[in-house]
């Protein structure tokens, strides 16, 4: 699959934003068998492993958390505090320990100490008489619930209600139990409020009974009790929920949140920091590995001329520093795998001279570009001194290496110095906590 994805989108083809990437790959071959097709195909194939994953998962979560609930603790739940409103709760009932109904019930908040405000107008009244019926085409015939505002022009007025007979409307607006097929006449008593001042108006409303099925005749019953004991209850901090209803004894439950969209979103976003981590990590090899070609070309340079004192040609030059690093590798040298590399090359037929030449230019670095080019030159027109010339080099290059150190050093101090701050912080609050709890 990830080669076809590869082919699909030809990831592996130059293009635009990927030349850079593409060398530093064809850089680190050296040493490796991975080529840039390779490293796409893993790449897109660690991608996909992990959004498997997370799909998988998140399926999982789907089918594991759906319908699935939490029992409410002591069958109690919190009321809101003084001054944060009513709060809505969607719970699940489980009715004679096999049924269980959805349900959204309204806990009041806890009280204070009622403020009369009296602020009257006409235009109250006419809003009111616009909301009032709710979805109900006029108070003449009422079979829904009616709309009850708690407060009137944009909070200025607020509205408390009185109904007679009771137990038709209760205080929200909500029908109860009719059971007159002509139905009953409701007096609403409005006690409009508003600072100082406060005026009653009465509204008549006829009340039908509404149609209900045998599950919304459960649920109004079970909303009912709840909201005959949330009206009791309303002083208390807590507000326990009823445990029958007509005889059918109810367990409440929270709804649990289903995960799924939460572990799908994380897979999406794992995915995508993976295809950017593993650019990332390609990159910083590259890096790394021009700061150890830097850092090694003075000790080529030194080895080369002492083997070439001693009366070995260029090409014995490269194949004893081969055989000598294929003997002792045990850690990863840049340099000395293109040595080797080129060694290769010269045994499979590419010209000597050709082969310096590729050695510097997969080195990449300006001074292994030119030493490529004078090996090839000599060995093309044969000039004189180039022992001399090599050991010219290594000492500038000595001298090199001490400068590149020393900014390694310093790029290195600076990657230090916000862990530096942030231990310097914790002292500090060491320090000082203890002299301030001490006051």
């Amino acid at each position: 699959m990830g080669a076809f994805l590869v082919d699909l989108f030809q990831a592996d083809q130059p293009g635009k934003g990927k030349q850079e990437l593409q060398e530093e790959l064809t850089a680190l071959r050296t040493g490796s068998n991975e080529t840039v097709r390779s490293y796409y195909i893993r790449k897109f194939s660690t991608v996909l492993m992990v959004l498997t994953i997370g799909v998988v998962l998140s399926i999982v979560c789907f089918f594991a958390y759906a319908g699935k609930t939490s029992d409410v603790e002591d069958q109690t739940l919190m009321r809101p505090g003084y001054g944060e409103g009513n709060r809505q709760e969607e719970l699940a009932v489980e009715v004679d320990g096999k049924e269980v109904r959805q349900l959204e019930i309204t806990i009041q908040e806890r009280k204070y100490t009622e403020k009369e405000k009296r602020e009257l107008t006409e235009q109250a009244i006419k809003e009111l008489e616009q909301i009032l019926p709710g979805q109900n085409k006029s108070l003449d015939e009422v079979r829904e619930d009616l709309v009850f505002p708690e407060t009137l022009m944009d909070g200025a007025v607020t509205a408390s209600y009185v109904t007679t007979p009771y137990g038709i409307v209760d205080e929200s607006g909500v029908l109860l139990d009719v059971e007159k097929e002509d139905g009953v006449l409701v007096e609403i008593q409005v006690t409009l409020t508003c600072g100082e001042n406060e005026m009653r108006h009465v509204v008549h409303a006829k009340v039908f009974p509404r149609i209900l099925t045998q599950d919304e005749q459960l649920q109004k019953e079970i909303r009912r009790a709840v909201e005959q004991r949330d009206a009791k209850e309303s002083h208390e901090e807590t507000l326990e929920l009823p445990g029958n209803v007509d005889g059918r004894r109810l367990v409440w439950q929270y709804q649990e949140e289903n995960p799924f969209a939460t572990v799908f979103a994380l897979a999406l976003i794992a995915a995508v920091l993976v295809y950017l981590e593993m650019d990332s990590r390609v990159h910083a090899r590259a890096e790394d590995r021009k700061n150890q070609l830097m850092l090694d070309y003075p000790d080529l340079m030194w080895k080369m001329t002492m083997l070439l004192g001693a009366g070995l040609t260029i090409k014995g030059t490269f194949q004893r520093m081969a055989k000598q690093y294929y003997r002792d590798r045990r850690k990863l040298r840049y340099v000395y795998e293109e040595v080797l590399y080129t060694c290769r090359e010269m045994e499979s037929g590419v010209s000597e001279a050709e082969a310096y030449e590729r050695f510097g230019r997969r080195c990449g670095l300006p001074e292994y570009i030119q030493l490529g080019s004078v090996l090839s030159q000599n060995l093309k027109k044969g000039a004189r001194g180039l022992t001399a010339l090599l050991e010219e080099e290594a000492l500038s290059s000595m001298t090199e290496r001490k400068n590149n150190a020393r900014k390694l050093g310093e790029k290195a101090g600076t990657k230090l110095l916000f862990p530096m701050i942030l231990m310097l912080g914790i002292v500090m609050v060491i320090l000082m906590v203890p002299a301030f709890l001490a006051f």
